[in-house]
């Protein structure tokens, strides 16, 4: 049997990666999320290189699944903290959009009389 370490070393990494990021996410630092998304998806590939070898003991298999089980509820709650700030962010934009609107309206009129301006 092929030694599993390296795919363990990288499945515990990966869960270390995945719950810095959902930190990030709670303490608002949403461009170091981005960042580490990125470093996220480079695990996962690496991940993916590893070969497993096809006889695994039940022992490590169950430790397998808990790393992957944590990991995948790590990351559902990432993408709801993410989810939340897209929805933050529309309610910003439509928001400067509404501001951007009432400005351009008020320019339009700035040269008219307003009332009690003296008349030239």
């Amino acid at each position: 049997m092929e030694n599993l370490s390296p795919l363990l070393i990288e499945y515990q990494g990966l869960l270390k990666l995945i719950r810095n990021i959902k930190a990030m996410a709670l303490n608002g630092l949403w461009d170091d999320v981005v960042e580490q998304e990125i470093v996220y998806i480079q695990s996962i590939e690496r991940i993916s290189q590893i070969n497993v070898p096809a006889n695994i003991p039940s022992t490590v298999q169950l430790q397998f699944r808990q790393l992957l089980q944590d990991i995948l509820d790590t990351e559902s709650q990432v993408k709801e903290l993410l989810q939340n700030r897209m929805q933050e962010l529309a309610v910003l934009i439509q928001q400067s959009q509404n501001q951007k609107s009432i400005n351009n309206t008020y320019a339009e009129f700035s040269d008219d009389i307003l009332p009690g301006k003296p008349q030239p």
